[in-house]
This record gives C-alpha cells, sequence and structure tokens, in this order.
C-alpha cells in the first residue's frame, strides 16, 4: 500500500520531463533491467511449460496496464484513472466467480460495491464533481483493471506454489528488456542528455524499482497467502497514501474526500472479514 501510494507522486515527479509514454518505457525498463539477475536464476527452476503463464503474468499485471494508462492521461484527467483503477477488486470477483469458478459472498460483493463507492467520492472530493474525460480514453483503464484481475487470479491459480521472486523475475524481464529497447525511440535519450531531466529520471527509477518490481514481489506473495481478492482490495487502500503525499506537496485535504475514506475502510472490511473461499489451484 506504501509502495504503490507513493507512486503517484513520483509519476507526478517524473512527468514534468518525460511525456506518458517515454515515462512507461523507463519505468518498465529499468524494472526489466533490475529483474534480469532474478531471471537467470529463475529460469534453472521453473519448468518451461511456465513461461508462457509467466509472459501473460507480466503482461496483465504490468505491460498492458502501464501502457493503457499512459495513452488514457494524454486525454483524461489523473482523477478519472484514479476511479477507474478501483474497478480492479470488481472485476478480480467477476473473472475469479465466471472464469475460475471461484466462490464469493455477497458480504464480499457489497464490500467491493462500498469500496469502489468511497474511491469514487475520495477523487471527487477535490474535483466538485467535474472531471475532464474523453469517453474512449476511459475505456482504456477499465481494460487495464481487467488486465489486474486477470493477473490475481493467474497468480491464485497457475502458481500458488511458485516462488514470488521467480515469477516476478521472469515476468517483468519479459515485458521489462522490450520497453527499455523503446527507450532509445521514443526520444527519451535526447531528454536525458540535455541535463534537466535528473531528478525526474531518479524519480522515474525509484517507481521502476520499487513500485514496480518490488510492489508486485509483495502483490504476488499476498495473493498466495491469501486470496485474489484480499489482494486486489489494496487498490483501495492506495488513495490514503496518495492523499497523505498530495497534502505534504500543498494539497487540501476537504470533508468529503475524509468522508471517502471512511467509506473505503468500511468496504475493505466487509471485502476482508469473514471466511475466506475455500480455493483449489489448477
Amino acid at each position: 500500500m506504501l509502495i504503490w501510494g507513493s507512486s503517484y507522486i513520483l509519476i507526478k515527479r517524473g512527468l514534468t520531463a518525460f511525456n506518458p509514454i517515454q515515462l512507461t518505457c523507463l519505468r518498465l525498463g529499468i524494472a526489466g533491467v533490475f529483474a534480469v539477475p532474478l531471471a537467470i536464476k529463475a529460469f534453472r527452476v521453473i519448468p518451461r511449460q511456465k513461461y508462457f503463464i509467466l509472459l501473460q503474468l507480466g503482461l496483465f499485471s504490468s505491460g498492458i496496464p502501464a501502457y493503457l494508462f499512459a495513452l488514457s492521461m494524454t486525454k483524461s484527467e489523473s482523477s478519472v484513472n484514479g476511479i477507474l483503477n478501483a474497478l480492479s477488486p470488481l472485476m478480480t470477483v467477476l473473472i475469479g466467480y465466471y472464469l475460475y469458478q471461484v466462490d464469493t459472498t455477497k458480504r464480499k460483493i457489497a464490500g467491493v460495491l462500498i469500496g469502489f463507492s468511497g474511491a469514487v467520492i475520495l477523487v471527487l472530493g477535490k474535483q466538485d464533481g467535474s472531471l475532464n474525460v474523453s469517453v474512449l480514453y476511459a475505456v482504456l483503464p477499465v481494460i487495464a483493471t481487467f488486465c489486474y484481475g486477470l493477473a490475481s487470479n493467474i497468480t491464485k491459480q497457475k502458481l500458488q506454489n511458485d516462488n514470488p521472486l521467480h515469477n516476478t523475475g521472469i515476468a517483468m524481464s519479459m515485458v521489462g528488456l522490450p520497453a527499455f529497447a523503446g527507450i532509445f525511440f521514443t526520444g527519451v535519450p535526447q531528454i536525458i542528455s540535455t541535463g534537466h531531466a535528473w531528478f525526474a529520471l531518479g524519480c522515474i527509477a525509484a517507481l521502476g524499482i520499487l513500485g514496480t518490481l518490488v510492489a508486485w514481489v509483495l502483490f504476488y506473495r499476498l495473493v498466495q497467502r491469501t486470496d485474489a481478492l484480499f489482494a486486489a482490495s489494496v487498490t483501495y487502500l492506495v488513495p490514503f497514501v496518495a492523499v497523505s503525499w498530495g497534502i505534504l506537496d500543498g494539497e487540501l485535504l476537504s470533508l468529503v474526500q475524509i468522508m471517502g475514506m471512511l467509506i473505503i475502510l468500511a468496504g475493505v472490511y466487509f471485502t476482508t472479514s469473514g471466511k475466506q473461499p475455500d480455493i483449489k489451484p489448477n
């Protein structure tokens, strides 16, 4: 939660020098390079038949969503992305139920809906209900949350007993190294050569190493220890950290946003409390 919540302030700083596509290539590329040592060891112990599953994991957890959110930000406000990103737990429930026959409860579904409503209130609290959004580009974050739901369920159903370091190493190197190559085709070297982008580059490096590589290792481990929905519910807690960074950055916290936070907490309680469903990985 702390790492992902801090990602927003790092993205904000990174965008002062790079456009969204350049930032995404750097973020995934740096994560991919640092994942190589993990991947080298993992390739020795992970069966070859799981390589395609890990490629799917890399694409759905990081590769595809990162580019979709970057493209969406060129035409829509970050607030829109914040709201739509909160669909991740709902997507996790629907994909788990319909594709993997994961049992759920009305209590958990209610918690997902309550948490989503709180996220909407939290984001709209400082926007006075006014959002600049392109309907076409707003579809992109929805597709991204569908990818997150797939990644969570794939981890639980297909990779339950695997080492999360191995999973992350292979998955991130598969999507990160091509992104690293993309750095040289998007004008990044020219921007860095000006000498005015080093702070932004440092923020993106922290975003790639901590907010992508380390964060996904921890997330995969959480999925293995609990269930996909429980882990996806972290999405609702991320705004707390993001808003805290915003306050430190000079932004004001409204009473409406405080109400949204309390509603999110209620949603997380309903989602994560009670007996966890009995899931048998395939």
